[in-house]
């Protein structure tokens, strides 16, 4: 008798690796964003760096969704701290420009903001400060109010362009607590209304304007046809 042969033995087949998906926009995400993080500090080059972490910032979270999403986490975080960065950077360096050539805080301020008396707003076409409140009496030929009490203010400004700028275009208005004030004009205290002449590059015109008093604080809006109207504000 013979005996059967033994079965042959199975051939050990070694699995077969599973496919990863979307790792090579992590990986490309990781990269990004420490070119971004790394690139934040230097100021003009990191606008660059700053647009390349935010392709990264896409790449990873479309990388989220494969199969390195441990690697892509970390790069969509390296991104968002590229931008992040970057801001900051840009931010002190603004800082560091306008206290090196001595811009006043109020020069930073945009169009439609709110001053304190003796503050200075910048314009697209000229500087604007509203200063130096005194009060008065009206004198006995002034209009609307004779004899009434009033205060006049101190406008003062400068023209920053490289073209004359009429101060016709400037309108001056007042309010004192909830209610609108009277604008005085009296010769004798030299309230003519707001001046009418061009003002010449590089040059200012400072003039008066006054207001028939009334309780509550004292808000001068001054406005213009080329820039926004702005506020001086006098607590009383």
């Amino acid at each position: 008798m013979y005996a059967p042969n033994p079965p042959s033995p199975v051939p050990m087949v070694s699995p077969a690796p599973r496919p990863t998906k979307f790792a090579a926009l992590a990986w490309t995400a990781l990269i990004l964003g420490i070119v971004g993080v790394v690139g934040s500090p230097i100021i003009f080059f990191n606008n660059l760096t700053a647009v390349v972490a935010g392709v990264g910032f896409i790449l990873g979270v479309i990388a989220l969704f494969g199969s390195k999403k441990i690697l892509a986490a970390i790069g969509v975080a390296l991104c968002v701290l590229a931008v992040v960065f970057t801001v900051i950077a840009q931010g002190a360096a603004v800082k560091e420009l306008n206290e090196k050539f001595g811009l006043p805080e109020a020069d930073k301020k945009a169009s439609g903001q709110t001053y304190a008396m003796g503050e200075t707003h910048r314009g697209t076409a000229v500087d604007i400060t509203v200063a130096d409140p005194k009060a008065f009496t009206t004198g006995e030929y002034a209009a609307p109010a004779r004899k009434a009490k009033a205060t006049s203010y101190q406008v003062t400004v400068v023209n920053h362009s490289d073209k004359p700028w009429s101060a016709a275009l400037l309108i001056v208005q007042a309010t004192m607590g909830n209610t609108s004030a009277e604008q005085v004009f009296d010769t004798d205290a030299g309230l003519d209304g707001a001046p009418s002449q061009d003002i010449l590059p590089g040059k200012e015109l400072t003039f008066r304007v006054g207001f028939v008093d009334a309780p509550g604080d004292v808000t001068i809006q001054v406005g213009t046809v080329t820039d926004d109207k702005v506020y001086f504000v006098q607590k009383r």
